[in-house]
């Protein structure tokens, strides 16, 4: 048998050379944000094509944001997937993906601005090590149910989020 599919792709990123004319660094945090490094890291098969962004800091605030195109998923399912590598032994951060309305202020990005789907694992101690996947509707937040705990090890890990209508 055979199948074929059809989907619309709203936002892909390899963070390949020119990333930074794509993304806008918030500056809401000011001295106590940290600053984006372009590299493949410790552990990588190519060093040139595994290039990707990672958090430079400890213990600094960080945040980018990209615009694409308005969309609704009315009726279709939604994927969104992500992956992550933690090479330092982290003991207390998140690596999330947040989708916000189009009127966000890029430049004012911070933790309390109100998003449409949050995403990705949290890691702080040992005691809490989720995936976070939290729904906004009507201006309340809605986190599901299941638990989904993560990885804190250094290996990079795909994280999918799948949306049904």
């Amino acid at each position: 048998a055979f199948s074929a599919v059809l989907a619309t792709t709203y936002l892909s990123e390899k963070f390949d050379d020119g990333w930074k004319e794509r993304w806008v660094e918030s500056k809401h945090k000011g001295a106590e944000a940290g600053d984006f490094e372009w590299t493949a890291g410790e552990f990588y098969n190519d060093a040139e094509a595994d290039k990707g962004i990672k958090t430079s800091q400890n213990a600094r605030f960080y945040g980018l944001s990209a615009k694409f195109d308005k969309f609704s998923n009315e009726g279709k399912t939604l994927y969104i997937q992500f992956s992550v590598k933690h090479e330092q032994s982290i003991d207390c951060g998140g690596g999330y993906v947040k989708l916000f309305p189009s009127g966000l202020d890029q430049t004012d990005m911070h933790g309390e601005s109100p998003y449409n789907i949050m995403f990705g694992p949290d890691i702080c101690g040992p005691g809490t090590k989720k995936v976070h996947v939290i729904f906004t509707y009507k201006g309340k937040n809605h986190l599901i149910k299941k638990d989904i705990r993560c990885k804190d090890d250094v290996y990079t890990h795909l994280y999918t989020l799948v949306v049904n209508p």
